[in-house]
């Protein structure tokens, strides 16, 4: 389990618990940095499934006329 992180590593002003960015320098916690980092991995999950569906449904129009 990860530890939760107590200061900023820009700065070194201590952190409010679960906090996303520094309220002194404004920088990302790790916290934050991770989060982003699963949310553009679930956006690109998702537009590679779209771009899946499209050739698929274009793949089949053309097999059927």
């Amino acid at each position: 389990m990860q530890q939760m992180q107590v200061a900023c590593e820009t700065c070194g002003a201590e952190l409010v618990a679960n906090a996303a960015y520094c309220e002194r320098c404004g920088a990302r916690t790790r916290r934050a940095r991770r989060l982003v980092r699963i949310a553009i991995r679930v956006e690109l999950l998702f537009f590679l499934l779209v771009v899946g569906i499209v050739i698929g449904f274009t793949w089949i129009y053309s097999v059927q006329r």
